[in-house]
């Protein structure tokens, strides 16, 4: 079985490529996790593009709720303070349940 050494597997590295590229990589990552949780990449995409990310916000409250299921945790409210970290909390929940011991 032939590892796949994906730059999310390591948060800060997911951290930094979201700084350095000013939050271009948000869009690729986005898709990737959009597949994880079968939902549409493409449709992501553009509508956090035509609602000037509005649906980025939704979205990401979304995938943190869905994360935190599949590790059979429920969302505190509190995690809505944490939303500009979604994306890191998210990927997060996702190496925690399919890539455990990474």
């Amino acid at each position: 079985m032939k590892v796949e050494n994906v730059p999310e597997n390591n948060l800060i590295v997911l951290f930094l490529l979201m700084v350095l590229t000013g939050g271009l990589y948000y869009f690729w990552w986005l898709a990737r996790v959009s597949r994880i949780f079968n939902d549409k990449p493409v449709s992501n995409i553009l509508l956090v593009l035509l609602t000037v990310g509005l649906w980025s916000l939704y979205i990401n409250l979304k995938y943190m709720q869905k994360s935190e299921e599949l590790n059979g945790r429920d969302l505190k409210w509190y995690m809505i303070l944490f939303l500009p970290l979604s994306f890191l909390i998210v990927q997060h929940n996702v190496n925690e349940r399919y890539y455990p011991g990474r």
